[in-house]
Order: C-alpha cells, then sequence, then structure tokens
C-alpha cells in the first residue's frame, strides 16, 4: 500500500487508531462562495512522495511508492511471464488529464493508454520489466471489484498460479480539484456535505486458497466471493442493491448470527449516507440477530480515494483479521458508483474465531 498513513502495516495500524493525515493542501486552493479570497483545502495527499506531480505522473508516483511496500514481501522478479497483472485506474476524461482529442472519444483506447504509460513508467523506476500479461480496468468505485473478479476467475480456473491485482488513484491532481471544486463535491468550510480528496495505491497478490504465501502469517485471509450487480433502477439508492450484494456472497446455510463486519466507501456524501442507513435497515430486517453496531469507513483516515476505496477496505479488513481485532469472522466489503447502476460486495474469511483485544 501507499497512502497519506503510510504503507500497510503503518497505515492499518494508524485507521485502527483512528488516526489521519488530512491537511491543508500545498498545491490547491479554493474560493468560499462569496467570497474572493483563497482559502485552503483540506487533503489527505500521500507526504512527499506526489508533491509537485499531476495527471498520470501522480499515478506513476503512487504505483512505484505501492510496489515498494509489496516487493518488502514478494519478491517480484520471482513472478513469471504466468502472472496476470489486473490494474484499476481512474477515467482521465473523468479526472481532467490533458490528453489527445481522439481519446476523448474513445475510452477503451483511453483506458489501454494510459494503463500501458503508468504502468511501464512503474516498472522502469523499479528497474525491471513486467514480463506477465495485463488487462487494465477503468471506473469509478466498483472497478475494483470488478478486476477482483476477473483476477478470481482466473485462478479458479487454473489458468494461473498467482495474480497481481492493482488500483491506483488520486483526486489531488489540480485540474482535478478544480473541476471537484467547481462541481461542489469537496468538504469545505462553507460546504460541510461533501469529501476530503485523498490518493492511494494497493496491490495484492493472489493465490489459490491452498498456497499460502507466508507461514509466518497465523491465519491465512481468504478471498470467499465477489458480487458486482447491476440495478434495474440506476439511480435508486435506498439500499436494495447493497443489501442483495450482501445477502449474495453470504455463504448458504450461513448462522444468523454469524454477523459480518461491514466496510463501506461512504465518503460523507448525502447520497451515500442514505444509501448506508437504508442498508442497515434492510439488513437489520432480514438479519434479526445481528447487532450492526460497527462498520469500518476507510474514507475516515485516507479521504476518498476513487477507484482504490474498495482495494483499501480489503486491506484494513485483511489486517483486522491478522491481528485479530476485527471481532468478526468475516467481512464484506461494499462499494457502488456515483452516478451508475453497479454496487458491489466482496466477502473476505478468516479461519481465526474471535480474535484478540
Amino acid at each position: 500500500m501507499s497512502s497519506c498513513l503510510g504503507p500497510l502495516i503503518t497505515a492499518c495500524a494508524a485507521f485502527r487508531a483512528g488516526l489521519t493525515h488530512a491537511r491543508a493542501s500545498r498545491e490547491f486552493q479554493y474560493f468560499p462562495e462569496g467570497d474572493n479570497a483563497p482559502a485552503p483545502l483540506v487533503a489527505c495527499a500521500i507526504p512527499e512522495v506526489t508533491f509537485g506531480f499531476s495527471a498520470a505522473g501522480r499515478l506513476i508516483a503512487i504505483l512505484h511508492e505501492t510496489l515498494l511496500d509489496l516487493r518488502g514481501r514478494v519478491e517480484l522478479q520471482a513472478l513469471g511471464a504466468d502472472t496476470p497483472l489486473f490494474l484499476v485506474l481512474p477515467d482521465a476524461l473523468e479526472r481532467d488529464f490533458p490528453m489527445r482529442p481522439e481519446l476523448r472519444e474513445d475510452a477503451a483506447r483511453r483506458r489501454d493508454v494510459l494503463g500501458a504509460f503508468v504502468l511501464k513508467q512503474a516498472f522502469d523506476n523499479l528497474g525491471m520489466v513486467w514480463r506477465g500479461g495485463w488487462r487494465c480496468f477503468m471506473g469509478g468505485h466498483v472497478a475494483f471489484a470488478q478486476a477482483l473478479q476477473a483476477a478470481r476467475d482466473v485462478i479458479r480456473s487454473h489458468e494461473a498460479e498467482a495474480c497481481l491485482v492493482v488500483a491506483v488513484d488520486s483526486l489531488l491532481s489540480p485540474p482535478t480539484l478544480h473541476s471537484l471544486a467547481l462541481r461542489r463535491c469537496l468538504k469545505t468550510e462553507d460546504q460541510p456535505v461533501g469529501f476530503i480528496p485523498g490518493e492511494a495505491g494497493v496491490a495484492l497478490l493472489l493465490r489459490p486458497a491452498e498456497r499460502r504465501l507466508d507461514s509466518r502469517v497465523p491465519s491465512p485471509v481468504l478471498l470467499d466471493d465477489v458480487c458486482v450487480l447491476e440495478s434495474p433502477e440506476p439511480e435508486r439508492a435506498d439500499g436494495r442493491d447493497l443489501a442483495a450484494c450482501v445477502e449474495r456472497v453470504l455463504p448458504p446455510g450461513a448462522s444468523a448470527s454469524e454477523e459480518p463486519l461491514l466496510v463501506g466507501d461512504h465518503n460523507g456524501e448525502q447520497r451515500r449516507a442514505h444509501e448506508w442507513g437504508s442498508l442497515l435497515l434492510h439488513l437489520r430486517a432480514a438479519h434479526p440477530a445481528w447487532r450492526l453496531e460497527r462498520s469500518w469507513f476507510p474514507a475516515l483516515g485516507f479521504g476518498e480515494t476513487g477507484v482504490v476505496s474498495g482495494a483499501l477496505g480489503v486491506c484494513v479488513v485483511l489486517r483486522g483479521f491478522e491481528r485479530g481485532y476485527a471481532r468478526a469472522r468475516s467481512g464484506v466489503v461494499l462499494t457502488s458508483e456515483d452516478r451508475q447502476a453497479p454496487r458491489a460486495a466482496i466477502l473476505l474469511s478468516t479461519a481465526e474465531k474471535e480474535g484478540r483485544a
């Protein structure tokens, strides 16, 4: 991981402690409504790593730091050509990146051009070449779940012994912040309903359950299921679609009292708050034994991180299981798009029963 709170272990410990690195941005100021004087914008930037970078350059800097953290646990050079990489990136058009005019009308080509450029530059900076195949996913919050679903299918079909899933995003490039400020999406002193922009990168190496990556880990964390659901009513945010995702990933015949830890992408926006509250009402009606007293929201510590939000959810659940403070045997990471239909749920589990404090 690369984030405002540090690499994987440090960041998840800081998130558990309720710490944040939200600071006034050194690169951007906004103008409050009715005021001609600029004001500082609070943001969750990765310290030193991305300062001065913009657009694709910022993504490359984040990916480089993310792969450095991964390389401390995995020998990247040992991953052969039979290890596919699934790269999740934001839409360059949505982030207001500069681009050639023809790419504005061709989403697939825009995705592949950005993916190839970011991937090559990041591995060049590491002094290595990625030998495996790769596939790029572009979109919003649900794109990571779609990539994870594709990687899981590859492993289940025995097409590969391992898959590397990587998500990188930044909402802190100055052109992106300018657009978000104009649309009044940001949380500011004169606009309390909104999100604190952030940036992050996550890399996950998936292997079949019987092949544990590190024998020092006391209990393996398993990716049990991924559900991506297209709603019949794209604009509705009444919690029904998220609740349906939860029900689809829960194992058949699971005990009614076996309540999972819920991790959401609620970031301070009114629509997401309404959808999350409605989700809890639906789950309480379907599972009366569930107490639903605790939910984790990575945006509280990392800010709004776009396509990485689901990946951060997976990381905090994974460390919660490994360290024993999740107080659950399973966790469901939930994501939804801003103005589109897809919703997604990712089910993770551990062999441990109840963790230590």
